[in-house]
């Protein structure tokens, strides 16, 4: 007998034992049994242990009156609703409720006695209840246990505070029998009722399909009775590309801009299939191939319809690795605004930033309808002549085929570190290159890039000859021809002595300009086309205009190189008695005379500095042709001359000429190797200066007002010792008779 109690008392304790773990593996607790709230104001609603196995909650389930969805996570961490049909769940409602359960602390506890069918009704628990569980995968195979269940009622009238003194955010009333017998309704903070205004069936994504912009490699664009549309690259890094229905450059920013307006399109309703009406085939189709494998993304659009309750044009669409139905807005709705909302949106279109960097704004903001997919081949190709970018562009050279002449452009590139800017340098018909206006330059290259072509002429098809094609347009005789060599390789090493690029240097692009009779219009406009390309392009005079065979116009428009150590004389002269002054840059002394007058003492030295740096700076407006008749007439009284003397080196220091004339020494104080140490004992800078072997230049500029009826007032120019002749501007003028004497 007592052998059969004790039997008995073992057997109800390992009975009570096995209940206690099945409850521990099913919710996660014990106070299920023991009725104990253990969570005080302020703390969390659920423990550590629980909050801890959030990130593997991967089964859902929430119901209220009277819907139940149950949503279960996939490999890939994708969310899905799987019944009362599958569909993909919104990743803002799933991150809202993880949120929610992470994050909501208790604020108070309503007493028992408020406990009543009354007050149920009134916080929402009992007549708008969503009840969610969430559930993580146990440690027994294929089964699973709760991690968190609660209920949700109605949002409560109170605030509290966020903990930090300042903020503060709302809450809601809140009921859990996942800690025992507890009936009683809590306040909690947070809010996430506003996730379930639209039912559960809300719930579904209302985005139609789910990728990464930097994924896709390509995308198709087919309607019905069109030619396919599609555009290509070989990875997020690389340039998109027309490969259909023409081979051409693809507008970058529009196929990103395509890309992410198909990423935002969110439908008004995700519908059951059986309660939409679907009519017909689908009128638009995008298809999407990406580097998840071979299976595309595609996106079906049927035509689009009115909706004779709200007015606004829909369009059904369907994707094929999901059920549902989407009601996609297809255009934005009518504004019908008076004056002053027509005033406040004209306001708010002001381009208060630059004009790209609103545009970006703009786009990010906008929502997307079905008729920003609805793009055209030319919409989607590339606008420019040229994508290469002015940096990286090494020489340039332009000549035609009419004549011999020829321009060629060299860069010699500058050091950022030590703030040098790059230099180009022209040559003309072969002669030695001499410093070219680098912003002519970089302008033109600029504009090959950035101004846009008026229109793509003509493509020729697929495996087509171009050649008959340029020969349309006249580019089998271009006026122009422009060779293009990008910078060098700049990785290189030296293998078997030799030294070489790591990577290969990309070979020179020529393009062909030329002004010919439009063959559709009969009209004449200026063309041009890649030599191997297949679009012939109709031309922008904004940047035909940058292309001349005058050398004038790549000219530097410094009106003379001068370096200030090599002035030694500066002559000033007026109609009155010149001034001269004699300059020594090593004492950075001047004396000068006005005439016969002795005016060294009279020599504002900070003004004369000035002046020699504001001349060493000179540019000329416009360089002119060197028989300009206008300029020569009124040049032949100048008003005002600069005279400039230097003194230059015959050759840099380490290559001497050897059989330069010698300069007759004084000997009368003793012999030249007597006064050379002599000299460098008192000034080593003059000694060294005096060592040098030296020739004088002259640099002569003469100027004399221009048409005095002209709106914006001018001075002709010229240089007297070469005869060459520009245009300064009034201001530039009016510098060079600037005063140098406090008299």
């Amino acid at each position: 007998m007592h052998a059969t109690l004790k039997t008995t008392i073992l057997a109800i304790l390992a009975a009570l034992c096995a209940a206690l773990v099945w409850v521990e593996v099913r919710d996660g607790n014990l106070s299920s049994i023991t009725g104990w709230y253990r969570f005080a104001p302020g703390e969390p609603l659920f423990s550590q242990a629980n909050l801890a196995q959030l990130d593997d909650v991967d089964w859902i389930r929430i119901r209220d009156l009277h819907d139940e969805i149950v949503c279960q996570k996939d490999a890939n961490g994708v969310w899905w609703i799987e019944k009362p049909f599958r569909d993909r769940m919104s990743a803002g409602a799933i991150e809202a409720i993880l949120t929610f359960t992470a994050n909501t602390r208790l604020v108070d506890s309503l007493p028992l006695n408020n406990t009543t069918r009354q007050s149920l009704r009134e916080y929402g628990v009992e007549t708008t209840p969503h009840t969610i569980t969430l559930k993580a995968p146990s440690h027994e195979k294929g089964k699973r246990h709760t991690v968190a269940r609660f209920t949700l009622g109605s949002a409560t009238p109170w605030m509290a505070d966020a903990g930090n003194g300042k903020d503060i955010i709302p809450t809601v009333y809140l009921r859990t029998d996942f800690y025992g017998r507890d009936k009683r309704i809590h306040v909690v903070t947070c809010n996430i009722l506003p996730v379930f205004k639209e039912g559960l069936e809300g719930l579904r994504d209302p985005h139609p399909l789910l990728f990464d912009p930097d994924s896709i490699l390509s995308f198709t664009l087919r309607r019905e009775g069109q030619r396919d549309v599609r555009l290509a690259r070989a990875s997020a890094e690389s340039a998109w590309a027309v490969t259909t229905p023409f081979l051409a450059a693809g507008d970058g920013e529009k196929a990103d801009g395509f890309l992410l307006d198909l990423l935002k399109l969110r439908a008004r309703r995700v519908l059951n299939p059986a309660d939409a009406k679907l009519e017909g085939k689908p009128e638009m189709q995008v298809e999407l191939h990406g580097s998840w494998g071979e299976q595309p993304m595609v996106l079906d659009l049927y035509p689009e319809f009115e909706d004779s309750n709200d007015k606004r044009t829909y369009r059904y669409a369907k994707v094929p690795d999901r059920d549902s139905v989407f009601l996609l807005q297809a255009a934005p709705d009518v504004q019908r605004g008076g004056s002053y909302a027509t005033l406040m949106g004209a306001i708010l279109e002001l381009p208060v930033l630059p004009e790209k960097a609103m545009g970006q704004i703009r786009s990010g903001n906008r929502p997307a309808y079905t008729r920003n997919l609805e793009l055209s081949a030319d919409q989607l190709r590339s606008h420019q002549f040229s994508d290469l970018a002015a940096n990286d562009v090494a020489r340039l050279s332009i000549r035609s085929m009419q004549s011999a002449d020829a321009i060629s452009l060299v860069k010699i590139p500058g050091n950022t570190e030590g703030g040098i800017n790059d230099q180009w340098m022209y040559s003309e018909a072969g002669k030695p290159y001499r410093p070219a206006d680098t912003n002519t330059a970089v302008s033109l290259l600029h504009g090959m890039r950035e101004i846009p072509v008026d229109e793509v002429a003509a493509d020729a098809a697929p495996g087509e000859d171009p050649r008959a094609l340029a020969a349309q347009y006249g580019l089998d005789a271009p006026n122009y021809v422009l060779s293009v060599l990008p910078n060098p390789c700049n990785v290189r090493a030296v293998i078997f002595g030799c030294d070489l690029p790591l990577v290969k240097d990309r070979e020179a692009r020529t393009f062909l300009i030329g002004r010919h009779a439009d063959p559709k219009t009969g009209k004449k406009a200026w063309f041009g086309m890649e030599l191997g390309g297949s679009s012939v392009y109709r031309l922008n005079t904004k940047f035909t205009r940058l292309i001349s065979l005058r050398a004038a116009k790549w000219k530097s428009k410094n009106v003379t190189a001068i370096p200030l150590a090599a002035v030694r004389r500066l002559t000033l002269g007026y109609k009155q008695a010149p001034l001269v002054m004699d300059y020594d840059h090593i004492g950075e002394s001047w004396t000068g005379k006005l005439g016969d007058r002795d005016v060294t003492p009279n020599i504002n030295i900070h003004r004369a500095e000035y002046y020699l740096r504001s001349l060493q700076q000179l540019k000329v407006s416009q360089w002119l042709d060197a028989a300009d008749e206008d300029a020569l007439k009124a040049l032949e009284k100048p008003v005002f001359t600069v005279k400039v003397e230097l003194e230059l080196p015959d050759a840099p220091e380490d290559a001497a000429l050897a059989d330069a004339p010698q300069a007759e020494v004084d000997t009368s104080e003793g012999t030249p190797e007597e006064l050379l140490t002599a000299a460098e004992e008192e000034d080593p800078l003059r000694a060294a200066d005096a060592k040098r072997k030296t020739h004088t230049e002259t640099r002569t500029i003469e100027i004399v007002p221009g048409d005095n009826t002209s709106d914006t007032p001018f001075f002709y120019g010229r240089l007297k010792e070469t005869g060459e002749l520009f245009i300064l501007r009034y201001e530039d003028a009016q510098g060079l008779a600037g005063d140098m004497l406090d008299l």
